[in-house]
C-alpha cells in the first residue's frame, strides 16, 4: 500500500489543493494528517474541509489545540497569536468540534503519526537533531515514526533501523524551499519519498493581507522560512 502524509498546513489552501491533486494523480491508497490544519493562513475553514473530505486519520497539532483553547497560545510568538485569534473569529462551529476532537496519536500498521514528539506529545516539544531523536525512539515500539511540527523535512535512524520522519509543511516550509512539502510511504518496501510540490504563493499572500493578517505571514512564504 502507498500512503501519503501531510502537516502543517496552516490554513494556506492554495498549497494544500495543489498537494492534493498530486496525490490524487500519484494513485495514493491513504492520507494521514499529521495536524495544525489551521493558523497563521487565511483559509482554516477552507482547509479543514478540504482534509476532512479525504481522510479521517487526523491527529490534533498545536495551533489547532490553540484554536480550541486547550494550548495556552501565550506560549506562541506575536504572528501566531494575532493569527490564532484571527481563526477563532472566522471558523465555523462544525469545524471547531471537528478540532475539538482529533486525537494526538494514530497508530496503524507498525506505524506511528503524531504532530510534534512520541513522548508526551501535547508538550508540543521539538526532535530537531540525530542526538534529540535518539531519546524519543525509547517512546514507540512501531517501525516507523512520522512527525511535522518544524515545517522542515528530516530523518532520523535508531541503531535498530526504526525511523522518526519529518514529512516537513505543505502550507508554510521553514527549510528555505517555498514549495509545499509532503512524504510518500510505501508499507510494503518500508521506503519513503519526500514530495515537494509548487503552488501560487502569491495568491495567499493577497489572501492574507486581505483577511487583515500581518503581511509577514505572507512574505515567508515566499522564501520558505
Amino acid at each position: 500500500m502507498k500512503i501519503a502524509i501531510v502537516s502543517d498546513i496552516h490554513s494556506n489552501q492554495e498549497a494544500l489543493e495543489a498537494v492534493l491533486r498530486e496525490i490524487e494523480s500519484d494513485k495514493i491508497d491513504r492520507i494521514y494528517c499529521l495536524g495544525d490544519i489551521v493558523g497563521y493562513g487565511p483559509s482554516p475553514n477552507e482547509c479543514i474541509d478540504l482534509i476532512r473530505s479525504v481522510t479521517d486519520k487526523v491527529v490534533v497539532g498545536n495551533h489547532d489545540s490553540a484554536v480550541i483553547n486547550q494550548t495556552d497560545m501565550m506560549l506562541f510568538n506575536s504572528y501566531a497569536r494575532e493569527s490564532t485569534e484571527w481563526t477563532r473569529r472566522t471558523i465555523k462551529d462544525e469545524n471547531y468540534e471537528y478540532l475539538l476532537n482529533l486525537p494526538l496519536k494514530i497508530s496503524e500498521s507498525d506505524l506511528l503519526f503524531v504532530h510534534s514528539t512520541p513522548l508526551i506529545p501535547e508538550d508540543w516539544n521539538y526532535i530537531l537533531t540525530q542526538h534529540s531523536a535518539e531519546k524519543h525512539f525509547n517512546y514507540f515500539t512501531e517501525v516507523s515514526c512520522f512527525i511535522g511540527h518544524s515545517h522542515r523535512p528530516e530523518m532520523f535512524r535508531s541503531i535498530d533501523n526504526r525511523l522518526i520522519i519529518n514529512v516537513g509543511s505543505v502550507g508554510q516550509p521553514r527549510d528555505g524551499n517555498p514549495k509545499a512539502s509532503y512524504v510518500v510511504w510505501e508499507t510494503e518496501s518500508n521506503q519513503y519519498e519526500l514530495k515537494r510540490k509548487e503552488y501560487d504563493v502569491k495568491s495567499v499572500y493577497k489572501k492574507i493581507v486581505k483577511a487583515g493578517l500581518n503581511e509577514f505571514l505572507g512574505e515567508r512564504l515566499m522564501v520558505g522560512r
